[in-house]
């Protein structure tokens, strides 16, 4: 793992040997003795990636720690850097350019709708404004979800022109080929409605299979859950409890059921707590939990699967195709596909 600073850890790696209090290492495992010799449903495994031009057929199936592996590249909210987040048009775009999954955000309508919107306020990214749950879906489909986006680079706003319209959850399940993996990111105050919403549009569309689930509320995951068809993403807190627990305590507990997502950051600020008997003091760090020991400990049979976000370089590209990291989440689709390419040769 990479650490900045590394004398910082190992001395948290000392003070947790010694017993103080971690407060955030204190999260539920969530995983049982023998759960890696579970067999999952065979559509939880990560597909194999459709050959880009440049690359030989077969050239994504691979044994952990070959070099000839490559990543799925999910597309960030239908490629947030290349075209208006969440929108039919990135969806497109996404596919076309050479992205392999799609990670896509629901919050639910007034009316009980699915439909794909980050932002608390809609004045965030449309024409609109308010929250996505104070409207009807009729309503929030004649929203420019385009409205505030610009290219890099550039202040244009070419999509006031030609809106691109708030989509539903439905709307977005058409413009995807069925066997494209789908990551649904549920964000809403109302968790339990909305993975039930969810639940029942995936059955009803034929979708359950290549979807997972995902949220950073653990009331989504769990109600998700309870459906037991669906597929669903490891709790961010405990996926954050295994990886931290790796790092600073080099301990690894009994990896997650077969089959199983697991998502971080590839890079994330941390705030550490040390208590002393006079008082308690902190320090920020960077850190970079996707290394070769969370790999092999995670996922030493090669039977789960790791999704690093927010990768933003060809140089970090080629260093978890090496480790054998399953997935990258990614803003611009459009440039990571030309990573892939050149590491195909």
């Amino acid at each position: 793992m990479t650490v900045r600073p590394s004398v910082f850890w190992l001395r948290a790696a000392a003070v947790l040997a010694l017993g103080s209090a971690l407060p955030f290492l204190g999260a539920s495992r969530g995983s049982a003795p023998g759960a890696d010799d579970v067999t999952p449903p065979a559509s939880t495994a990560a597909p194999e990636r459709t050959a880009r031009p440049g690359e030989s057929p077969g050239h994504h199936g691979h044994a952990r720690g070959s070099a000839t592996k490559n990543p799925l590249i999910v597309a960030h909210r239908a490629g947030t850097a290349d075209y208006p987040e969440n929108t039919l048009e990135g969806i497109r775009g996404s596919l076309q350019d050479g992205a392999d999954a799609l990670w896509l955000t629901v919050q639910l309508s007034r009316d009980g709708i699915p439909v794909l919107y980050r932002p608390v306020d809609l004045a965030a990214n449309t024409n609109g404004a308010g929250m996505v749950a104070e409207k009807t879906a009729a309503e929030l489909t004649q929203l420019n979800a385009g409205w505030n986006f610009s290219p890099r680079g550039s202040a244009d706003t070419p999509y006031r022109s030609t809106p691109a319209l708030l989509p539903t959850l439905a709307q977005a399940l058409s413009e995807v080929p069925a066997d494209v993996p789908l990551f649904l990111d549920l964000k809403q105050a109302d968790p339990v409605a909305l993975a039930d919403a969810v639940v029942t549009l995936l059955r009803r569309s034929g979708r359950v299979d290549h979807t997972v689930i995902t949220s950073t509320d653990a009331a989504a995951t769990g109600r998700a859950r309870e459906a037991g068809d669906v597929q669903v993403a490891e709790d961010r807190d405990v996926t954050r409890a295994r990886l931290l627990d790796i790092a600073l305590a080099h301990r690894c507990d009994t990896p997650p059921a077969a089959g199983t997502w697991m998502a971080f950051e590839d890079r994330r600020t941390v705030t550490v707590s040390e208590t002393f008997t006079l008082g308690t003091a902190t320090t920020e760090v960077e850190v970079t939990p996707w290394d070769a020991e969370a790999v092999s400990c995670l996922d030493p049979k090669d039977r789960v699967n790791l999704m690093a976000i927010g990768v933003a370089d060809a140089a970090r590209y080629r260093e978890l195709a090496r480790l054998g990291v399953d997935a990258l989440l990614v803003d611009s689709p459009r440039e990571a596909a030309t990573w892939a390419t050149r590491s195909a040769h």
